[in-house]
């Protein structure tokens, strides 16, 4: 039993699979075209791309010299997952926060359901070396219900500084939900 348990936890956790390795092996990639913004307030185009390798989500920046300098897995829930905005976001006097709006995915499986989330790519003291991502909140599903019934719910982002110390919260309304992200430094965000 300890066994199955130890060979069923290493299957869950990517152990199983090598999904905790830093090279992510794949045998199909596809990208998308490089969408060029200033993300450290240099005065030279970086560029970004969302990037699929055997069907799972990334998220690619590159230098001005079109380098990848950094990238990131995002998690999925189902299929034709993506990522279907960005907004950059100057969250202090240095530091921008790239805020990805990614739809997880969608399962047929009973009755269709999808959701989305928020991920915040943050750019400390405009410093590429110090870029972090962080999973932010879920703030959007929709489904399909008995009886041919259907649910989407609104939802709002905004960034604010709510506590008035010059550093811009990221605030979410989900329906009657609502989370505020506030940054902590050095790529670092805690809600309340």
């Amino acid at each position: 039993m300890a066994q199955d348990e130890k060979y069923y936890r290493s299957i869950y956790s990517g152990k199983f699979f090598g999904e905790n390795n830093k090279d992510f092996v794949y045998k199909i990639e596809v990208k998308s075209k490089k969408y060029l913004i200033d993300l450290n307030e240099d005065g030279k185009l970086d560029s970004l791309q969302t990037v699929k390798k055997d069907g799972t989500d990334f998220i690619r920046i590159n230098d001005e010299y079109g380098r990848k300098i950094f990238e990131q897995k995002l998690e999925t829930k189902g299929f034709n997952s993506s990522i279907y905005r960005a907004s950059l976001k100057k969250i202090a006097r240095k530091t921008n926060v790239l805020i990805l709006h990614f739809y997880e995915g969608e399962n047929k499986a009973g009755v269709f359901e999808s959701s989305a989330r928020l991920y915040f790519v943050t750019i400390p003291m405009n410093d590429f070396t110090k870029i972090t991502l962080t999973k932010g909140p879920f703030y959007w599903s929709e489904k399909e219900g008995a009886a041919s019934k259907y649910w989407a719910r609104r939802y709002t982002v905004n960034t604010v500084d709510l506590n008035k110390d010059g550093i811009r919260e990221i605030a979410t309304t989900f329906n009657s939900i609502q989370k505020v992200y506030f940054y902590q430094g050095d790529g670092i965000w805690k809600t309340l």
